[in-house]
């Protein structure tokens, strides 16, 4: 489940990353780099997602940029797990 956290994150942040490039200086060496790294971010979400236990819309990874982020909302939080156990 960490691995999938951290996969989303990088994705909807390269996302960000190369977005802001694209409406303010569109350098080439940051859409180089970036591009790259969103889209290995893209099938890792995919694949991770594919390798968890099955949520009610596994289909959700698929969505580019955000697909990672939406299938977390479907995971309890597992702060929130840990605190309703008795110690």
């Amino acid at each position: 489940m960490r691995a999938l956290r951290i996969a989303a994150l990088v994705e909807a942040a390269s996302l960000a990353v190369l977005l802001v490039n694209l409406v303010t200086v569109h350098l080439g060496a940051i859409s180089s780099a970036t591009g790259p790294l969103h889209g290995t971010a893209y099938l890792a979400v995919i694949v991770l997602t594919l390798m968890t236990p099955p949520p009610s819309g596994r289909w959700w990874s698929l969505v580019p940029g955000i697909g990672g982020l939406l299938v977390l909302r479907k995971f309890p939080d597992p702060r929130e797990a840990a605190e309703g156990q008795p110690s």
